[in-house]
């Protein structure tokens, strides 16, 4: 009971469940770009949960630790650290359905934001995409789903969860690059 009360009440901070689902408006490049406080990518070396108490009782956050490989935005650390709403901290658990979860391992190009939210990401999943190393040793881009990404303007488009024909995930270092021609028009 109290487990399903601490999801009912994360659902109301959130603000966006529907349905039994997470839903959230798309989000395209430029958004991500523009949103961001910092983007990086980076390999997550640590997922750890841990209380935290509040006035209305104590919730269950999950901190994420990326070692940092490229600092796009934002950031020179070597570290960047995110916490996100949820998690399992002893016999207490708390969740929000569609919340990005990490392994350590991951490689991901990250857009957050630095502000006080339930979920660091932008777009809250939108801002996290995959990296994939090829057969022929090359990183590839794909969103947090697995689809792969064949141009950054098809972010936040409703029809990249289905493609229509197959599409070549575009190289890591073609989408750093465009990352940086986005950010240097943000400046002008």
């Amino acid at each position: 009971m109290f487990r399903l009360s601490i999801v009912a009440f994360a659902a109301v901070l959130c603000g966006q469940i529907s349905a039994g689902a997470t839903t959230y408006e798309p989000v395209t490049f430029d958004e991500l770009v523009t949103r961001a406080d910092v983007i990086f990518v980076g390999e997550v070396t640590d997922v750890r949960p841990f209380p935290l108490d509040t006035p209305d009782g104590t919730i269950v956050k999950t901190r994420v630790i990326f070692r940092v490989s490229d600092p796009i935005s934002g950031t020179t650390n070597i570290l960047e650290v995110l916490d996100f709403f949820g998690g399992e901290w002893g016999d207490l658990g708390m969740a929000i359905e569609g919340m990005p979860e990490f392994s350590v391992g991951d490689r991901r190009v990250v857009f957050a934001s630095r502000g006080r939210s339930i979920n660091p990401i932008v777009g809250f999943t939108q801002g996290l995409l995959q990296i994939s190393r090829d057969s022929g040793g090359v990183d590839r881009v794909f969103t947090l789903g697995g689809v792969p990404l064949g141009q950054p303007e098809s972010i936040g488009i409703r029809s990249l969860l289905v493609p229509a024909a197959p599409v070549a995930a575009m190289r890591l270092s073609e989408f750093r690059d465009r990352i940086g021609r986005a950010l240097a028009e943000t400046q002008r």
